[in-house]
């Protein structure tokens, strides 16, 4: 007993200097669900996949954690990111010529549509078969012709994730096939869609239900694509308000789905990982559920005491006075960020700092995207929700220390 309890502390104590928990791919054989251990918060139906993550958009509030921060295989959800960044760099007229960067990934086991040697599509085109028919050697013919080498594009996606906030990413090619060294997590990837469903173009291609491809100069008939998204589509999976995302799956990664949701004047971003069986759909259904009837957006203030924002998203039961704000004044503006038992629920662009009148706040506002403001001042609180779950963490630890030092305690007295 004494070797155990010696064993024992001597992996807390060293868990506690590592930080917590490993964060390895695949580390964890069970994660649990980080949001149920925030008091007062409405318990979450259960899902298959090893992570997933559920946030509101205009709050940044997360609503549901299942090691949201577990590195993971992402598969095809990938090509959102390679969407995005092909959309911010290229013209939808470019014509794409296809090469055998692109060409040598048209294999059975690689979703593709078949692209040859010298076949010109548009740039358009392409993310349709990016996004829709999810091809993989279309990725990487995008990869090649915005950045000049798939490597090179790979170095702007890693770039682009680092801006967005993501910590817990690599990319290692544009298409999501598996690589030991391409992973992400389920919030990281939540972040990417968060970023792309602001962009108009993206949102059209993501969200269409189907496409046709002409014949092209080497492929006399027309291509008909369809939405890979079950929920996007009619039938018994459709999800009403479901408006863009990406699904991914490799042997290594398993099944995977990302998804942007928008009814009851909220969206909604899920991201569930690691799946072996068909369960991403009616899981990210559940989450979506659990998302719209437990919680409410909140109006914290009058609209015209803000900027941008003034909301929380938070359990349905709750009211502004049992938020918490704090005003943090940041150069010419100055945020409110909401609370609920220190957990970050909602930000806002509140009233112009005293020390700035409002002829010069006013004049510096109209230089900068309020939205991209309000959004960096949210990644920033970012750090916060985590500090919040180590500290639940370590308690926990500290909790199971107490409890072995009481076994401990009970068995000497019986050997005594």
């Amino acid at each position: 007993m004494q070797k155990l309890f010696k064993m024992m502390a001597v992996f807390l104590a060293a868990l506690l200097a590592a930080g917590g928990w490993p964060q390895g791919i695949y580390a964890s054989s069970k994660i649990t669900v980080s949001s149920d251990q925030i008091p007062g918060w409405p318990k979450a139906p259960k899902i298959v996949e090893t992570t997933g993550v559920l946030m509101e958009d205009s709050t940044n509030t997360v609503l549901y954690d299942k090691g949201m921060h577990q590195r993971m295989y992402p598969a095809s959800t990938t090509k959102v990111l390679s969407a995005l960044i092909a959309i911010e760099n290229s013209d939808l007229s470019e014509e794409v010529v296809f090469t055998e960067t692109g060409t040598r990934e048209v294999t059975a086991d690689s979703a593709n549509i078949g692209m040859q040697a010298g076949e010109v599509l548009t740039m358009e085109q392409c993310l349709y078969a990016m996004l829709l028919a999810s091809a993989n050697e279309v990725s990487s013919q995008v990869a090649e012709h915005v950045a000049g080498s798939v490597e090179k594009f790979v170095e702007m996606m890693n770039q682009k994730a680092q801006e967005l906030g993501c910590t817990d990413s690599h990319f290692a090619n544009a298409n999501g096939w598996h690589d030991d060294n391409h992973y992400t997590s389920a919030y990281d990837m939540a972040k990417i869609l968060q970023a792309a469903i602001r962009n108009e173009t993206f949102c059209a291609i993501s969200g269409s239900q189907s496409y046709v491809i002409p014949p092209t100069n080497y492929h006399a008939e027309a291509r008909e694509l369809g939405n890979h998204h079950a929920m996007l589509m009619p039938g018994p999976y459709h999800y009403e308000g479901v408006f863009a995302g990406k699904t991914g799956s490799t042997d290594q990664a398993g099944n995977t789905l990302l998804t942007a949701c928008k009814k009851n004047d909220a969206t909604l971003i899920c991201m569930v990982m690691q799946s072996q069986e068909a369960d991403v759909v009616d899981d990210t259904a559940k989450l979506l559920d659990y998302g719209y009837g437990k919680f409410q957006k909140l109006q914290m203030t009058d609209p015209a005491q803000t900027k941008e924002g003034g909301y929380a998203y938070v359990p349905a039961e709750l009211k502004v006075e049992d938020i918490e704000s704090q005003d943090t004044p940041r150069e010419d503006l100055v945020f409110s960020q909401y609370y609920y038992q220190g957990v970050p629920v909602g930000t806002a662009l509140a009233a112009p700092a005293a020390t700035v009148s409002a002829d010069e706040t006013d004049a510096a506002l109209s230089e900068n995207d309020l939205e991209e403001e309000l959004l960096k001042f949210q990644s920033a609180g970012d750090d916060q929700r985590v500090i919040y779950y180590v500290i639940i963490g370590v308690l926990s630890v500290l909790i199971l220390i107490g409890v072995l030092l009481i076994i401990k305690t009970i068995y000497q007295r019986k050997k005594d």
